[in-house]
């Protein structure tokens, strides 16, 4: 698989930040360097050219004098720094579900590489597999050092990988390796591997909400979907509502802002394909109030606030509105129904 102009969310950056803190550098006039505001950190949806992060790891490394950067950036990892895919992750009921959380969404927070994981006798064998001319040593041991920390924060164990291989050749000085993944490590390798006994799938997570999981997938799959350039225009601006119905911000002007367009021009686009922002609104929260009131683990509150209405009764008109019945008279008919 060969990616070009690879890309990463931008709040991704904010390891990098963190750990510049920590080391007391001046961010605002690092990411000055780079034309980054921190501003951009806090817009999950905003995307940066991965070589970018790239120069930005080589930077800091050359300002810290720091030959392991990409490690020590990696232990900064935060859910926020994974957006939905870390919250996603995190509500997760055990860490085989977790896995395959991240294999499926990825694409949300980076596309230089692609994960995919298989059983191996009583290993679980993730690779990351890229061949783009993007991946650099420092964003592959960031990328697996954020892993490995993750892991063990979500888990709350202290867990490690039974073997770890990196493409790049071996560093001269490997003991930063060695205390963070505490695991044996393989270098010039034709593919990036980490191993880690199978057991380990089983794990429970210490934050599983399953209410919240299904919310969460239904809003990764909106962003997948917008992400998705062959997707309709349309259906790119319900993308983008999904996101901004849960922050609770849905005015045209924000809209247009994420698709980073003008308000104009969003309207002049839907008006192409024989529709309005205010059709699209309604058939978001349609579509999505649908989905959700058949999840009995939903109270009708939680719904109301995930769509962005003001109050219940705001909720309870529209629903009546699009299916003839009020919420509570809709799903105890499908639970009669089966």
């Amino acid at each position: 698989m060969i990616i070009r102009d690879s890309q990463i969310s931008a709040a991704y950056l904010r390891g990098l930040v963190d750990y510049l803190t920590i080391k007391r550098q001046n961010t605002s006039l690092f990411l000055q360097q780079f034309q980054i505001s921190e501003a951009v950190i806090g817009e999950p949806q905003q995307r940066l050219p991965t070589r970018l992060f790239s120069a930005m790891l080589e930077a800091a490394g050359v300002q810290l004098n720091d030959d392991h950067i990409g490690l020590h950036v990696g232990e900064q990892i935060k859910p926020g720094q994974y957006g939905v895919l870390g919250l996603s992750v995190m509500n997760c009921k055990t860490l085989r579900e977790a896995v395959a959380r991240h294999e499926r969404y990825e694409r949300l927070v980076c596309d230089v590489g692609h994960t995919t994981y298989r059983l191996s006798s009583d290993d679980v064998i993730l690779s990351w597999d890229s061949c783009s001319p993007d991946l650099s040593r420092h964003i592959a041991e960031e990328n697996i050092a954020s892993w490995t920390t993750f892991a063990r924060w979500i888990t709350g164990a202290y867990v490690s990988p039974t073997l770890i291989r990196f493409q790049h050749s071996r560093p001269s000085d490997i003991r930063e390796h060695e205390r963070l993944f505490q695991c044996s490590l393989e270098f010039s390798c034709d593919s990036i591997e980490v191993h880690f006994p199978s057991v380990y799938l089983d794990l429970p997570l210490r934050q599983h909400d399953p209410a919240m999981l299904a919310l969460l997938d239904e809003y990764a799959d909106r962003l997948l979907l917008q992400l998705n350039p062959e997707a309709n225009f349309s259906d790119k601006v319900k993308a983008a509502l999904t996101n901004l119905l849960q922050a609770g911000d849905i005015s045209l002007q924000k809209t247009a802002r994420t698709l980073n367009l003008s308000a104009r021009a969003l309207q002049r686009r839907l008006q192409e394909e024989g529709c309005s922002y205010q059709q699209i609104l309604d058939e978001t929260r349609r579509e999505l109030a649908l989905r959700q009131i058949s999840d009995e683990r939903l109270d009708l509150s939680e719904i109301t606030f995930f769509l962005g209405f003001a109050d219940q009764s705001a909720f309870q008109r529209a629903f009546k509105r699009w299916t003839g019945r009020t919420p509570g008279q809709y799903r105890r008919e499908q639970e009669l129904t089966g």
